[in-house]
């Protein structure tokens, strides 16, 4: 897999994004979370065609998530058999309202795609995009979708929240792989085995990976429909509230506030 360098388009003040090629076959995501789930029927020219469903995110957040429920659950637990005065009741919210902001920023901010199009969930914003107002994936300090202009809406970037690749953290993934490229003794067993294209993937971040595997479900999306020129035929992006979010943090610091201020 190769990374070709593009140039920041005209007026988005972003200048060092990358552009992502299409993955090779089988190539699929290291380092990261791609999981297919139930296939999702697709029909195109007369003839029905299945694309499963594949959810994109990172394991640190979802890692950090289940840590900070274990740390949460614990502290409610005595805060319930030691507790009885009115801090304890504040602490007690307060963690719920915490628990809620660590569901919407770590939990619940993934990519999936399927056979009509991408879902970027963020946390407190989602986005629906066809597949024919995908017009490019970009790699900036996140995975950002270029949607093409339609008769609903101009053209927009979403980014996702939860495909965040730092360039630090590529130089890193990068010199890593050039030091097990080198012989040295870090390098991993079996890695001199491995073919090209696995010991290119080392070298590179999860989030890369995964951005061009959405780039490749893209561009076969487009060869199933090659009547879906007109993007306008494939939908509006739609953007939505996160309901779910809203309400885990909305309403724990509300009962956060009755709490401290009612006497």
């Amino acid at each position: 897999m190769t990374t070709q360098q593009g140039p920041a388009r005209q007026g988005d003040g972003q200048a060092g994004r990358e552009t992502v090629g299409v993955p090779p076959a089988g190539s699929g995501t290291a380092g990261g979370s791609s999981s297919s789930e139930s296939a999702v029927p697709s029909s195109g020219s007369g003839s029905a065609q299945q694309a499963a469903s594949k959810v994109f995110r990172l394991p640190g957040p979802v890692v950090f998530w289940w840590g900070w429920v274990v740390f949460a659950v614990a502290n409610l637990v005595d805060l319930a058999i030691q507790g009885h005065d009115r801090t304890s009741v504040q602490v007690a919210v307060g963690l719920l309202a915490v628990t809620g902001v660590v569901y919407a920023c770590a939990l619940r901010p993934r990519v999936v795609t399927d056979a009509d199009g991408i879902t970027v969930l963020n946390p407190v914003r989602d986005y629906r995009v066809p597949w024919g107002r995908v017009s490019e994936v970009y790699l900036g300090e996140t995975v950002q979708v270029a949607c093409s202009p339609g008769a609903t809406a101009s053209g927009k970037l979403v980014r996702s929240w939860a495909l965040y690749s730092p360039r630090r953290s590529r130089l890193k993934a990068e010199l890593r792989g050039n030091r097990w490229d080198r012989n040295l003794a870090s390098r991993p067993s079996g890695y001199a085995r491995l073919p090209a294209e696995a010991r290119a993937a080392a070298k590179q971040h999860p989030a890369e990976l995964m951005a061009r595997e959405i780039q490749g479900l893209a561009s076969k999306a487009r060869e199933r429909r090659p009547g879906a020129a007109d993007a306008a035929a494939d939908g509006a992006v739609v953007a939505s509230w996160a309901r779910s979010s809203l309400a885990a943090v909305l309403l724990p610091v509300l009962a956060l506030v009755l709490v401290i201020v009612v006497r």
